[in-house]
């Protein structure tokens, strides 16, 4: 990629003044600010250079950037939850999804190069920080994320004060390229010829919309004819990032308490109603029945706690599940190790006399041990069942009601239909494992099978039966097909 363009580009997108800027260098050295005119090592800094571009797109030090005293050219969350990053992804989402509901599509996720990232929108005229302050704590307050900045934050960047690394770049921390992310994607980083690329396809927003947006408009008519270069005299030190580690799954439990468990405050509707809505499309609904369960979620919740009409909502829930399935919003979450017990896989053998039937339980076990509620409640889509046992749906249905009445299931409620009027679909059944009488083999408690996957079957059988075991508790047929 032509790199004067990229530096032109970048020029075009992140700076407002060329006097006052960042460099990160690899450690120990760190961050360093520099302003034009100061005397450094005996020299007066001058403005930020063209080699300065070259060393930062090759990785040898970092450039960051500052807002003037008053205008900037672009709005960064900078989503800072280094203790935990499926929190910061979740934030993410969170964060993007409530300024496309706003009509703000055009904004665009980077990577810090630690664990966080920075979701920009660009203005195609320089706006006050003033006003791009408000309409980041407006975003904020839509999403309502605040009461979760426990273990981070999400912060406004940038001012004259605190500046922001600009993509394209290495951490010079933690070596990390700090390039574009999709949510479609699940926040995966591009590459550095894909970050490249996808940089000319930054748009940028209209200027008259964010002022609308916040209702700015006649202090902004004050303000048009003020001299923008003479105002970007900013002289200020920068923050440095602090770094980021491992953390559990937040996303998914968070998510999964708030289906359910509903809402706890006013003002945070749109924001579970989101976040339940992927917890749905990661449990494998598909759109139209993501949208029936959430209205059933709806229904339940204390109306004490919203304001919007109910018809409002059904009409919000649509919008927000279209939208969460045309562009794939997805929970980010781990692999986490399921725990199957030598007893638990020798009463499926036991209960399931057919083939079908073992695998389809075993499926069942496994996805409830990760989605069941407290009383071992779950639904779970026959597209997922299909998915884990390779089944068809039929197949999958005749079983469902075979596993019944052979009491190794139980089918809590089946036939599920919302109560809006006019629409007929049913919702995926609640099931629950009839396994909680079971007595534990204390004497082969302590080797447990883990797994992370759903069709992993055979070999937790081979895990805790021989061969030989396995030829005496199953029909020849059953041995054949299920030991590979």
């Amino acid at each position: 990629m032509d790199k004067p363009k990229i530096k032109e580009k970048l020029d075009d997108l992140y700076l407002i003044q060329w006097g006052h800027y960042l460099i990160q260098y690899p450690e120990p050295i760190g961050y360093r600010t520099y302003i034009k005119g100061e005397v450094r090592n005996g020299r007066k800094t001058k403005y930020i250079q063209p080699w300065q571009y070259q060393n930062h797109l090759d990785g040898k030090h970092t450039i960051g950037t500052f807002g003037g005293k008053v205008f900037t050219k672009f709005i960064t969350f900078d989503v800072d939850f280094g203790n935990n990053p499926e929190l910061a992804k979740w934030m993410t989402y969170a964060v993007c999804n409530t300024l496309n509901n706003l009509g703000l599509h055009d904004h665009y996720i980077s990577s810090s190069g630690g664990k966080g990232y920075h979701i920009e929108l660009f203005s195609d005229e320089p706006i006050q920080i003033s006003h791009a302050r408000k309409l980041f704590d407006s975003v904020l307050d839509e999403a309502d994320i605040r009461q979760h900045f426990i273990d981070g934050e999400v912060e406004f960047r940038p001012t004259d004060k605190q500046g922001v690394k600009i993509p394209l770049g290495i951490h010079q921390k933690t070596g990390n390229y700090c390039g574009f992310c999709l949510i479609e994607t699940g926040l995966a980083v591009m590459d550095k010829n894909e970050s490249e690329e996808y940089l000319f396809t930054i748009k940028k927003t209209s200027k008259t919309l964010i002022i609308d947006l916040i209702g700015a408009a006649e202090i902004e008519i004050k303000n048009a004819k003020r001299e923008i270069p003479k105002l970007e005299n900013a002289i200020s030190s920068h923050k440095p990032l602090p770094s980021y580690y491992q953390s559990e799954d937040y996303s998914i439990d968070h998510a999964k308490n708030l289906f359910l468990n509903g809402l706890k405050a006013q003002g945070s509707r749109n924001n579970s109603m989101f976040l339940v809505g992927l917890y749905l499309k990661y449990q494998g609904f598909d759109q139209e029945q993501c949208k029936l369960e959430l209205y059933n979620w709806m229904e339940r919740q204390d109306t004490n706690l919203y304001s919007t009409p109910l018809n409002e909502c059904y009409k919000e829930i649509d919008a927000t599940v279209k939208n969460m399935y045309e562009k794939n919003y997805n929970l980010a979450a781990s692999n986490r190790d399921l725990t199957v017990s030598y007893d638990e896989m020798k009463w499926i053998i036991e209960k399931c006399p057919e083939k079908n039937q073992k695998l389809i339980t075993y499926a069942m076990l496994i996805h409830s041990k990760r989605h069941a509620d407290g009383k071992g409640v779950f639904f779970m889509p026959y597209t997922m069942i299909q998915e884990a046992t390779g089944l068809y749906d039929q197949a999958v249905k005749q079983q469902a009601n075979k596993l019944e009445k052979l009491g190794v299931i139980e089918i809590v409620e089946r036939n599920r239909i919302p109560k809006i009027g006019g629409l007929a679909k049913k919702l995926p059944n609640l099931y629950r494992i009839s396994i909680e009488d079971l007595v534990p083999n204390s004497e082969r408690s302590d080797n447990l099978f883990t797994t992370d996957k759903l069709n992993s079957f055979d070999l937790c059988m081979t895990f805790y039966f021989t061969n030989k075991d396995l030829k005496k508790l199953l029909p020849r047929r059953q041995y054949e097909a299920l030991i590979r």
